[in-house]
């Protein structure tokens, strides 16, 4: 039999609708980039990165893509040990900014090692529950999930980066609840977390205790930590409907939005595109995230379906906190948007994920063989 050409028959295996959706977001987001920092000083650039950077991520992508998922599932427990030796150094040897160690400095390109930990905790979570189907009824099982889960929590913390740590928390919790861990134990977890508020509260740094009490009523320091939200709204409902229209901001374009490039770059469309391109944006996350779904119900096997569920809920979890806290619903954390905000190691991580997911849906269309006597 007569193969088919390579590409031939990669392309029409692809995922075209998850591909066009984060395509079209990350256009979207080196636009928006553009028109925050192009007369901006020393971040005027940062396109150009950010151009170089989506170069990398689509070659990642492909590369994950075409590596059968169920290597990654193998080889879990090494990327996990690698990315926990990562967080381990950043506090060493990485560099210091605003008081927070996050990046390690590769040459003239920054690695931040909490992305490689959210992808990698994803998988091992999803590989441990996928193959203990019967003995996750056992409670030393759910205190080994527990432990996998809080060693890079708290080095995380450590950093301290409390954005990338809450997000890891409820994407965990619904893989061991999908995955079957009892509902009871997750509750008790819960009611000693919440038990523990004011031991949390007394290791939390002064900016994120200040974060948390003006998220209430960021009025009572309009100069200081709640400028940021305050400004952020100002800019998204200046927006009206339409916009004030694209590089016309005047929120964004006189930089009275802080961080208005990663952090807040939702506020920017706001305040530019208006209540249409904002529906727009959360129309396009809306329609990745169902489609990432779609996968995850029609994976093969068990760790595919959690694995892909995991990043669909690791993508919602993370557009969720960080809209909220542009438009003034949830405290400030952090956390960047995906595909749109800048950043290199965010954009590639969440690509090579995409891969993994465009391998996933490859393999659901593969026909399957059966072998054997009979």
């Amino acid at each position: 039999m007569k193969r088919k050409p390579f590409f031939q028959t990669y392309f029409r295996g692809v995922d075209w609708v998850l591909i066009s959706c984060v395509l079209v977001l990350s256009v979207i987001g080196f636009f928006v980039i553009y028109s925050a920092t192009i007369h901006n000083g020393d971040i005027s650039q940062l396109w150009k990165k950010q151009l170089f950077w989506f170069g990398i991520a689509l070659i990642a992508m492909w590369i994950f893509s075409r590596i059968d998922y169920r290597f990654w599932m193998e080889a879990s427990y090494v990327f996990y040990w690698v990315s926990i030796i990562s967080l381990v150094a950043v506090l060493v040897i990485g560099d210091q900014t605003n008081g927070a160690r996050r990046w390690i400095k590769l040459g003239f390109l920054s690695y931040q090692p909490s992305e490689l930990a959210k992808l990698s905790v994803l998988l091992v979570l999803a590989r441990y529950i996928g193959s203990k189907t019967i003995e996750l009824y056992f409670l030393r099982r759910f205190f080994l999930l527990l432990f996998l889960l809080v060693m890079p929590l708290l080095l995380i913390l450590k950093q301290p980066d409390l954005g990338s740590a809450l997000l890891l928390i409820p994407v965990s919790f619904i893989l061991m609840y999908v995955g079957g861990i009892r509902v009871r134990w997750l509750l008790w977890v819960f009611v000693m977390a919440l038990a523990s508020t004011p031991l949390i509260w007394h290791f939390l740094k002064d900016y994120q205790r200040e974060r948390l009490e003006v998220f209430i009523n960021p009025q009572d320091d309009p100069l200081g930590a709640g400028y940021n939200i305050i400004q952020s709204m100002i800019a998204i409902g200046s927006g009206g409907i339409s916009g004030k229209g694209y590089m016309a901001g005047t929120q964004t374009q006189l930089s009275f939005i802080p961080e208005h490039h990663t952090d807040f770059i939702f506020s920017v469309v706001g305040e530019e595109w208006g209540f249409i391109g904002c529906v727009v944006v959360l129309g396009l996350y809306y329609f990745m995230i169902q489609r990432i779904f779609d996968i995850s119900k029609k994976a093969r096997d068990r760790e595919g379906a959690l694995l892909a569920l995991g990043i669909a809920g690791m993508f919602t979890v993370q557009i969720i906190i960080n809209v909220g806290m542009t438009v003034g619903l949830l405290p400030v954390t952090g956390l960047t948007l995906p595909f749109i905000s800048y950043g290199g190691s965010s954009l590639m991580f969440s690509y090579a994920a995409i891969g993994i997911l465009l391998n996933i849906s490859y393999a659901n269309r593969r026909p399957v063989l059966i072998t054997g006597k009979g």
